[in-house]
């Protein structure tokens, strides 16, 4: 053991004199990501999914955070990987606890002052970023409260059990019983920050095909779906919290956002420079009890009913157009490979940046509607900084996906600096007859089939 913490504080030392602070993060990642000694040796296949998730989820948060090139964070990890490969028997079964709490109390110790030092001032913020500081910063203490006496009222009845709120969890030190940070559901916050801001923040889903063997009927997704939020995605840029991950004993992969108390603890003092809302905690009331009724309603049957046209309640979202082009790619091209979505630059957020076959750079930009021609503009502006930024010599050209096909927007495209093409989302032209096209994915299917071959949705009768 005297050898292994002499190893890790020597590791981890070098990395904070160096003030390598992409390095540090995934440090930290790593650390928030390992599961129980279960998740990690139960099933033999569960060692390299960890590897794999943690690769992804580091990845996601260097991107969101410092804007880094794919290639740049890959190189940050291999030099975590190589360190771990160093020291040869960490992790094991005999000492997974012991280590792993040795590894977390040596990054305490060594840099969360420099974590801290490393948020963005409220002054450097953008106003959505303040907003959403602010919402996390002053609703986290009204969740503690609940949380204390939800489980006051619970423990009455089952005085043996712990009983957490399902978007909201405290995670405590076994030893000390402080803090050591909070656990939070960005998608049921996301739901409550957007009408308190007048924001819209997305959902970006991303799938991931189960494995081989397991037989469902069409009507279901074969794939893992796991979700990431904006709400999430703006902390992890700002600094105050990290994407994470955990697997479990049987190898179930869940995507989580947490929140490290010293960093809460470090910012709160950022209230006073932040918006404020007024009577906070009643209009959070009043939200919540909407969404109860609106979900009421929905399982009777009691939502509004639209009998215009059938058509239009299969309007698809951006959000699930984006999830099914990132999930399905060949349905623009064959060969691309994702490089990122909602990939930040400092000119705005790319909706999906691809490499294509020759490795030139595809950028993507998405409308549900037909799309104005102020997104040519839009395009042009990350193309440009694509191409100044990460192309080198390569080529850089891009495509605007429309639900429906637009004539303005064609001589707009026309006037491009870039090769711009337009697609319209699941409307491509029939190659033969008797095709229907799925207004989900694009993919084309026989005009009897009930289910979408590619993705499960189910087509309209």
């Amino acid at each position: 053991m005297g050898q292994l913490k002499e190893r890790i504080e020597s590791f981890v030392g070098q990395v904070t004199k160096n003030k390598d602070h992409q390095l540090l993060d995934i440090l930290w990642i790593f650390s928030y990501c390992l599961p129980s000694k279960s998740g990690y040796h139960k099933k033999q296949e569960n060692k390299q999914k960890f590897k794999k998730w943690l690769g992804r989820i580091c990845i996601r948060n260097l991107q969101k955070k410092y804007s880094l090139k794919p290639i740049e964070a890959r190189n940050k990890i291999k030099v975590f990987a190589h360190f771990l490969d160093s020291i040869p028997g960490f992790l094991s079964k005999e000492t997974f606890d012991e280590d792993k709490n040795l590894f977390k109390e040596i990054l305490v110790s060594k840099s969360s002052k420099i974590l801290v030092e490393d948020i963005e001032m409220p002054g450097d913020l953008s106003d959505l970023d303040k907003k959403i500081l602010s919402f996390v910063l002053n609703y986290i203490p009204i969740r503690i409260q609940d949380s204390i006496k939800q489980a006051e009222k619970f423990r009455q009845h089952y005085p043996d059990k712990y009983y957490p709120l399902s978007d909201f969890f405290i995670r405590t030190d076994e030893e000390t019983g402080g803090i050591r940070h909070f656990e939070i559901d960005p998608g049921r916050w996301t739901y409550i920050f957007n009408p308190l801001f007048d924001e819209e923040l997305k959902e970006y889903k991303y799938k991931e095909k189960l494995s081989q063997g397991i037989s469902l009927p069409p009507k279901f997704w074969q794939y893992g779906e796991y979700s990431f939020w904006q709400l999430g995605d703006e902390l992890a840029k700002i600094g105050t919290s990290y994407w994470t991950f955990y697997i479990s004993a049987k190898g179930k992969v869940s995507i989580n956002l947490i929140i490290p108390n010293f960093i809460y603890e470090g910012v709160e003092s950022y209230r006073t420079s932040l918006p404020i809302v007024k009577d906070l905690r009643e209009k959070i009331a009043e939200i919540k009890k909407e969404k109860e009724v609106e979900i009421v309603e929905k399982a009777w049957g009691l939502e509004e009913l639209i009998e215009e046209n059938m058509e239009e309640s299969r309007e698809v979202l951006e959000s699930e157009i984006e999830a099914s082009i990132i999930s399905n790619p060949e349905v623009l091209e064959e060969g691309l490979e994702l490089i990122g979505n909602q990939y930040s630059t400092p000119v705005g957020n790319i909706d999906i940046l691809y490499r294509d076959k020759s490795g030139s750079f595809v950028v993507v930009e998405l409308k549900k509607g037909k799309g104005s021609y102020d997104v040519v503009g839009q395009i042009q502006k990350y193309m440009a900084w694509v191409s100044e930024n990460l192309a080198e010599d390569k080529q850089v050209r891009g495509i605007i996906v429309v639900k429906e096909y637009d004539k303005e927007l064609e001589y707009a495209v026309k006037g491009s600096r870039f090769l711009v093409e337009i697609r319209s989302f699941g409307k491509a032209p029939p190659i033969k007859e008797n095709i229907m096209y799925c207004d989900r994915c694009g993919k084309p299917n026989k005009e009897s089939a009930k289910y979408c071959v590619k993705c499960g949705q189910q087509f309209w009768m």
